[in-house]
């Protein structure tokens, strides 16, 4: 999910991977993951790029996340993602609010909602997607809690997050900046989501 550079290249690599069995997990290097194919130095000098125009963002991911759920009672972030390709740096969102996926961006210097790119019916998205959404809101885990983790276990700050769901399980996955380099952080809802079992977890150079 996402549109800005650093999601064009990770989101992908993260869909193609299978799901981890734990509750926290620091992704593999994508040039020793099997399932994904190595960054170009095209690629890598825009993931790099990305950072350093993150590094500016006064708005964290978490405090976006709460301004976007702020349309509405019930209002709940499923996506999110920095934006730095265009003159306003901002976080991409999508919303789901009363049966709707709305998407739009939050400046990442003022947190003020910059525009609204559409509003979708939640019926008329494909069933894989209805199928993670439905698992999301029977997990009882919001998408800041899971960011709050992940940016605790990856030492770092959240630049993106979303959902993945490969009809039995549902994954939420984080990439956060750490030290100049991106790592990827999948988060599984538990029963007890205070349980945490570490593995290692490489970075992205």
């Amino acid at each position: 999910m996402g549109t800005n550079k650093v999601a064009k290249f990770l989101i992908p690599l993260m869909l193609a991977m299978a799901p981890i069995p734990a509750f926290c997990h620091g992704s593999a290097d994508p040039e020793t993951t099997p399932s994904a194919a190595p960054f170009n130095e095209p690629e890598r000098a825009d993931i790099q790029q990305e950072i350093k125009l993150f590094a500016n963002a006064r708005i964290s991911a978490r405090r976006a996340i709460a301004i976007a759920e702020r349309r509405g009672a019930g209002a709940r972030v499923v996506d999110l993602s920095f934006d730095g390709g265009s003159p306003r740096l901002a976080y991409r969102v999508k919303v789901l609010l009363n049966g709707e996926l709305w998407e739009g961006r939050i400046d990442a210097s003022t947190g003020v909602p910059v525009d609204e790119v559409s509003t979708t019916p939640a019926s008329h998205l494909e069933d894989e997607a209805k199928a993670a959404l439905a698992a999301f809101s029977a997990a009882g885990m919001n998408l800041s809690e899971t960011i709050a983790i992940a940016e605790q276990y990856g030492s770092g700050k959240a630049v993106s997050a979303g959902l993945q769901h490969d009809g039995a399980k549902l994954v939420l996955l984080v990439v956060v900046v750490s030290e100049g380099s991106l790592k990827e952080i999948s988060v599984e809802p538990g029963e007890r989501r205070n349980r945490l079992r570490r593995t290692s977890a490489r970075e992205k150079k």
